[in-house]
């Protein structure tokens, strides 16, 4: 194993992931990369904002699918998280999980939390295809945070990790 991954570094790394908020349908002669959020999924976005606030990990650093709903669905979010590092990345419309494994590798590891915002199937696939979690379909505006035993965003894949939290709109509003 990795020294990096060691238990003796108290060092850890976390990576939020979530997926946009509820998009309205798509209109006549739009695409989909063009959808905008609904009136619930402004409601969502704004929801789980407080819920990531209230986890006391606010992210280093923002990746965002550059589609117009994550678009939307990031300024809700950050109005309550108020972030000021936030890159808009059209290789995560649509990412496959493998992608977006690709972009936890490549942050600096000078950054100890990241928030990957994007898209179903690859949020959902990610928890389940390299975390384990089982996890068959990830809501709108669902979110979870892994955090990973290691000091290097490089070797999350061989590092002890844990599902801090996971949640969902429905599931904080029906509570």
């Amino acid at each position: 194993m990795d020294p990096s991954c060691s238990r003796v570094k108290k060092k850890m790394k976390r990576i939020i992931f979530m997926r946009h908020a509820k998009a309205s349908q798509v209109k006549f002669h739009q695409n989909d990369h063009e959808r905008n959020l609904s009136k619930t999924g402004i409601n969502e976005a704004k929801t789980m904002a407080k819920f990531i606030k209230s986890k006391g990990v606010i992210p280093d650093i923002l990746l965002i699918s550059d589609a117009k709903r994550t678009q939307e669905t990031w300024t809700h979010l950050n109005v309550v998280i108020k972030n000021k590092r936030s890159k808009f990345d059209r290789e995560l419309y649509l990412a496959s999980s493998k992608t977006i494994l690709k972009k936890i590798k490549e942050l600096d590891n000078i950054l100890d939390s990241a928030l990957i915002l994007a898209h179903n199937p690859g949020i959902t696939d990610v928890f389940y295809e390299y975390f384990k979690v089982n996890l068959v379909y990830m809501p709108t505006c669902g979110v979870g945070c892994i955090q990973f035993h290691t000091d290097k965003f490089e070797n999350i894949l061989d590092c002890k990790t844990e599902l801090a939290y996971f949640s969902y709109p429905s599931r904080i509003n029906n509570v």
